[in-house]
């Protein structure tokens, strides 16, 4: 394998760890502990650049959010009623051009509500990242919900 080669699936590898640990984060600032909710945050700052633009598409109340403390705040105020969550990252595509890339992820998010039902979201989420100091880091993301229902427990 060429040393270009190598190198690109390396940077692939390490844009598409962005995504799963955007999952991980996620999952953090939906408990109910402050101290696990602040490593979700840390999480965030890991993978989020500072000025980063994070927004929903499709759902039909559209959040917005500068940065990754802003981001993690609509995150806690939208888990924060929820028993339970999970975010499952599935197919992921990522492409490198030089410095910059961009990922396509499918996103699998159960929800489970106090009344033990459980809300699921299917969506993608559409990222661009750029390399940094700190490694490959998303500065746009926009979380597109492709489908969503609520499942009843008996």
């Amino acid at each position: 394998m060429s040393d270009r080669r190598a190198e690109t699936v390396a940077d692939k590898h390490e844009i598409e760890t962005l995504q799963r640990l955007y999952a991980k984060a996620t999952d953090k600032l939906g408990k109910k502990t402050p101290e696990i909710r602040a490593e979700g945050r840390q999480i965030y700052h890991r993978i989020f650049t500072p000025d980063a633009k994070v927004r929903t598409a499709n759902t039909g109340d559209d959040l917005v959010a500068d940065g990754p403390d802003g981001w993690a705040a609509v995150a806690e105020n939208a888990l924060k009623d929820y028993i339970g969550t999970q975010h499952l990252i599935g197919t992921q595509l990522a492409e490198v051009n030089g410095d910059q890339g961009v990922l396509e992820s499918y996103l699998n998010a159960w929800h489970k509500n106090p009344d033990n039902s459980v809300y699921y979201f299917l969506g993608t989420y559409l990222s661009k990242v750029r390399r940094t100091e700190s490694g490959w880091q998303i500065y746009d993301m926009t979380l597109r919900l492709d489908t969503s229902g609520i499942v009843h427990t008996t």
